[in-house]
């Protein structure tokens, strides 16, 4: 028996986007944003009697608190020990880290300073860099007759290292200063390193030393 085309039930099922769109429009939907955590750049600076593991430990430390080392700088001096590192860490966390590194690093004067950078991975762009050396017999103010030239020009000191040799063919003491000196852009106007250059060699001429400055800019860093 063939039924009448009318009495069929012709069911329809709505498509997967209908229900989507119906859903949607009837929901409420509550978003929640979520900021990260203030940060906090600060520089830690730990001194003491050398000994094996001073690194580590202050490291420790910081990786303890969530803290990211970016740029840092060690020296030995005299059985002496200097740490300089820059850490990018959460503000809330920055009591707790003093608190741990003035204690936690045995043997080690230890302080923290707030970073003049907004962040560890940005340092000011380098407009110039110059390496100077001194070498001659030493005289009384000799480095800050050398440092005074180059911050007239506005150039701060990068690294710098003094020590005291025997002269190549003996009897007498040289004392050498080197290091590197370099300018934050923007650079002045006026500046020019070759005046800079003349200026040391007139006063190396005056203290009875060689004095050299070169520019390398664009060079590898060198500690």
């Amino acid at each position: 028996m063939v039924l009448p085309t009318a009495l069929y039930t012709r069911a329809v099922i709505p498509s997967s986007r209908w229900i989507c769109s119906k859903f949607l429009s009837n929901t409420s939907i509550t978003t929640r944003q979520f900021s990260a955590p203030a940060k906090k750049v600060i520089i830690i600076h730990s001194i003491g009697e050398d000994r094996p593991g001073i690194v580590a430990d202050v490291t420790r430390i910081v990786t303890e608190k969530g803290g990211n080392v970016g740029e840092s700088r060690a020296q030995l001096l005299g059985g002496h020990f200097s740490l300089m590192m820059q850490v990018d860490i959460a503000e809330k966390d920055v009591g707790d880290l003093q608190d741990q590194l003035a204690s936690g690093v045995e043997g080690m004067k230890t302080e923290c300073l707030e970073s003049v950078e907004k962040s560890a991975a940005v340092a000011p762009t380098i407009a110039f860099a110059g390496n100077f050396k001194l070498s001659g017999a030493d005289n009384p103010g000799i480095v800050h007759k050398l440092t005074s030239v180059l911050a007239r020009n506005q150039l701060t000191i990068a690294n710098m290292k003094t020590k005291h040799e025997e002269a190549p063919f003996g009897g007498t003491e040289l004392f050498t200063v080197e290091g590197r000196s370099v300018a934050y852009e923007p650079l002045a106007s006026n500046f020019e390193w070759t005046k800079i250059q003349e200026e040391l060699k007139e006063l190396g001429d005056s203290l009875n030393c060689d004095i050299e400055f070169d520019n390398v800019t664009g060079s590898t860093f060198r500690d």
